[in-house]
């Protein structure tokens, strides 16, 4: 049976893998495409469906992450390279959230996403993408770095 703990680590690839697919296919659909974000379009549903199941997955890869803390926190590892982690994830996805409430709310208005306003919802979304880097990498750190959840800790 799989330890509880390591299921934040499979779950994980799911939002970086569909956030940064939304990012690509907004920004390729803003900035080639000439298209609006808020309209009926396959490639803005696409960008949206993706968006939405990247921050659909970011809270359950949160949700398990809280478990896999604890877990931590009990087997002694450092407080402080885990909550950065933490803060960084939870700053990702809120400003996800913001953007797929954005968008949404967008559509339902009909509010058009298109000229500045769609490479500014862009530009948001590629510096959340680098906050999602930033999370994946003090992630990494963590697991491949000191071995959290996965080795004994060192003395």
């Amino acid at each position: 049976m799989i330890a509880i703990e390591h299921i934040h680590p499979m779950l994980v690839h799911f939002p970086i893998v569909l956030l940064t697919i939304a990012l690509l296919i907004n920004a390729g659909n803003v900035f080639f495409h000439h298209g609006n974000l808020a309209q009926g379009q396959c490639l803005s549903r696409i960008g949206l469906v993706a968006l939405l199941g990247g921050v659909l997955f970011a809270i359950l890869a949160a949700v398990f992450g809280d478990i896999a803390l604890d877990i931590a926190l009990d087997k002694g590892f450092d407080d402080g390279p885990l909550e950065e982690h933490e803060h960084l994830a939870a700053a990702t996805i809120a400003l996800f959230c913001l953007l797929a409430i954005i968008q949404i709310f967008a559509i339902w208005r009909s509010i058009s996403l298109a000229g500045n306003r769609g490479k500014v919802f862009v530009t948001i979304m590629a510096a959340g993408f680098l906050l999602l880097v930033a999370t994946a990498y003090h992630g990494g750190e963590l697991v491949y770095g000191l071995g959290v959840n996965i080795a004994d800790i060192k003395p």
